[in-house]
């Protein structure tokens, strides 16, 4: 019985779905079990009755007419015989009504109940800390099952049917995965902090492009990585690759991203006292970045060629990324002398490595606030031991 139907008739009183016992080709028995409240003996709150049932090969099934067996004479009997395998499923089925009551009581109205399987049921019985734990140990098989219940969602029509009528699940969902995405990335800064591998986060930056509608106040969509931005000459040589190219959604300006890394120093030597110059590769990097800025104007025409969504060229903006500031600017003076020169920069964001992270960090904190006040899905519960044990619970499209 994957899926059970309740019907109350009274507060005290509902009857459920036959549970199939023996079956036929034109014969078939069954119980049909009622849930009760039973103030005598609360524990004993299901009852029922078994029903043989006859059809033609066409027919629906009909209740066969009964007997009353206070007709039977003496010396007569009646036995009704269960075989092994047909009452071990019998109690199976009765177990979960049991447990059904326990959690419930008389179910009201006309409900509907799915088929949880042991080890399922017993994974969401689990507290949220156990349940964190039992993830982490088995990783590899979480990112899997996440993968899949992905694909559920974006293909299921009775998800569809639900979410009409509760838009708040999904939102938590969607801002669960958010969280989940933007912790994964801050993971990969803790481990890489020191990283000097300008490539590595290249393909970090690229496998996390959501990061850059973190920088900006409004979303960014990512062109390509390693872009050609223009500057070939007749010979094909001196072409501009820029790290990434981007534009905003909203309007398609474009945006040129120069990416360095987290140990790429900020400063050079002091040149005066309590002033920094910019490093060579910092000015490199601007320089650069600059450069393909220039050659995205001049070849814009080029670049859009073949372009679902062509980049508008009113002034792209250029976006460095680069260094360590708690690394680096380790007290007035060099952090003054980093802002003057940062701040007083047209038309180029100058951003470090640390200050992207802790943005992103903040994003975290910030869509993990209302984690606190969510709770996990209800699922019934009890401790009758029986092989296969499974759980009820509510199917919330067939209740009323």
């Amino acid at each position: 019985m994957e899926h059970l139907q309740v019907k109350s008739t009274s507060r005290q009183h509902a009857v459920c779905s036959d549970i199939v016992v023996r079956t036929g080709d034109t014969i078939r028995l069954v119980f049909r079990p009622e849930i009760v409240d039973n103030p005598h003996n609360p524990a004993a709150s299901i009852r029922g009755t078994f029903i043989y049932q006859r059809k033609g090969k066409k027919d629906a099934w009909e209740d066969a007419p009964t007997k009353s067996l206070a007709s039977l004479k003496k010396a007569e009997e009646y036995h009704l015989e269960l075989r092994s395998g047909e009452l071990m499923p019998l109690l199976t089925e009765l177990a979960a009504l049991y447990r059904l009551h326990r959690r419930e009581g008389v179910p009201q109205g006309k409900q509907e109940f799915v088929r949880l399987e042991r080890n399922l049921a017993q994974l969401l019985q689990l507290s949220e800390a156990d349940l964190q734990e039992f993830l982490e140990t088995h990783s590899n098989d979480a990112v899997l099952t996440l993968h899949k219940v992905l694909r559920w969602l974006s293909n299921s029509t009775a998800l569809a049917e639900f979410i009409a009528t509760d838009t708040g699940q999904i939102n938590l969902l969607n801002a669960l995965v958010g969280i989940a995405s933007l912790r994964a990335v801050l993971q990969v800064w803790e481990k890489n902090r020191k990283n000097n591998d300008e490539e590595f986060w290249q393909h970090t930056i690229a496998d996390h492009a959501f990061v850059f509608s973190v920088l900006f106040a409004y979303p960014v969509v990512i062109v390509k990585g390693k872009a050609y931005v223009g500057g070939k000459r007749l010979d094909n040589t001196r072409g501009n690759l820029v790290d990434f190219l981007a534009r905003a959604e909203s309007s398609a300006n474009a945006l040129l991203v120069e990416i360095k890394t987290p140990a790429t120093r900020l400063l050079g030597k002091e040149y005066r006292d309590g002033v920094y110059p910019p490093s060579g590769e910092f000015g490199g990097a601007l320089a650069q970045v600059l450069q393909y800025r220039d050659s995205l104007l001049q070849d814009l025409h080029g670049v859009n060629r073949g372009q679902a969504v062509p980049l508008l060229s009113a002034e792209p903006r250029c976006l460095v990324l680069i260094g360590n500031s708690r690394e680096e600017l380790l007290n007035d003076d060099t952090r003054s002398s980093f802002e003057r020169f940062r701040e007083r920069l047209q038309g180029v964001t100058v951003l470090t490595f640390d200050e992207l992270f802790n943005r992103v960090a903040d994003f975290e904190r910030l869509l993990s606030a209302p984690e606190a006040a969510t709770g996990g899905p209800e699922i019934m519960d009890g401790a009758t031991e029986v092989p296969k044990r499974y759980t009820l619970k509510k199917n919330p499209r067939n209740s009323s």
